[in-house]
């Protein structure tokens, strides 16, 4: 039961880095709209304005509407995650999976996860799923509710750019069909955004930064229609891939049955 615990905390943490390379940061600058990466006439070497990708990125997202996530998050395990965007905050179904550990379903449904698994029925007395509110006041609820939003802007591409003013993507592959793009981030950057915009940056902190003094990279494979494909950063030494598919495919995603679903509850020890 406990390393199941810890395998969810811990993929959800690697999760979380990712999403500290994923929010739009508002610079208080006007942006118009712009065209999908294949049609700008892009080459190698090229720089584009970050906020234009990230603009033209969230119409294409919404125009979609849903998709299928992979997320590997180095030793940590990895997940397979359907996403409905639809909503003012993503609706997902997850299967998560740790080294040497049993695979975790979750549900997150406006705002709130719910969690099954075989050791589940130890922690809720015998509920099948565990429900983690962001506003509970159980031990995981506690515990996970610091990483629910930033999950959700993990598997969010139409949040998959940091922008600050003036930050530029350089193209570093272009095909008939996708273009590649990688921003370097400095601890300059990143340390200035935590001091004036911290809230848009979920997941890093002042300690976190202190582990990365080279900075933050990270590269974004968009296609034609300005749809990611996949993404991939290094964050202090912690290698975070997501690989996106599937985009406007039917999902079906709501929360399970209030009689299947408890909360965390202590063991008895005694």
């Amino acid at each position: 039961m406990k390393r199941t615990i810890h395998s969810v905390v811990a993929l959800c943490g690697a999760m979380a880095l990712a999403a500290c390379g994923s929010t739009v940061a508002d610079t208080g600058a006007e942006s118009t709209p712009s065209q999908a990466p294949a049609a700008t006439g892009v080459q190698v070497g090229d720089t584009v304005d970050l906020a234009e990708l990230a603009e033209s990125t969230a119409a294409a997202v919404e125009a979609q509407g849903t998709s299928h996530v992979t997320v590997a998050a180095g030793g940590d395990g990895s997940s397979e995650i359907d996403v409905d965007y639809s909503s003012g905050s993503p609706a997902m179904s997850m299967t998560m999976t740790a080294e040497a550990d049993e695979p975790v379903r979750m549900l997150l449904v406006d705002g709130v996860m719910y969690m099954t698994g075989d050791s589940v029925g130890e922690m809720t007395g015998g509920r099948s799923w565990i429900k983690i509110d962001p506003d509970g006041e159980d031990m995981m609820s506690r515990m996970m509710a610091p990483v629910l939003e930033q999950m959700a802007s993990t598997v969010d591409p139409a949040h998959q750019f940091i922008v600050f003013e003036g930050t530029e993507a350089e193209v570093i592959a272009v095909d008939a069909d996708t273009v590649t793009y990688s921003v370097v981030l400095t601890e300059e950057q990143l340390d200035e955004a935590l001091d004036t915009q911290a809230e848009s940056i979920p997941g890093l902190t002042k300690e976190g930064l202190a582990q990365m003094p080279d900075g933050m990279s990270y590269e974004m494979t968009l296609d034609a229609e300005g749809l990611p494909l996949s993404m991939g950063m290094d964050i202090a030494g912690e290698a975070v891939t997501v690989t996106y598919s599937d985009w406007g495919k039917k999902v079906d995603i709501a929360a399970p049955p209030a009689s299947e679903v408890g909360t965390f509850q202590m063991p008895d020890l005694g």
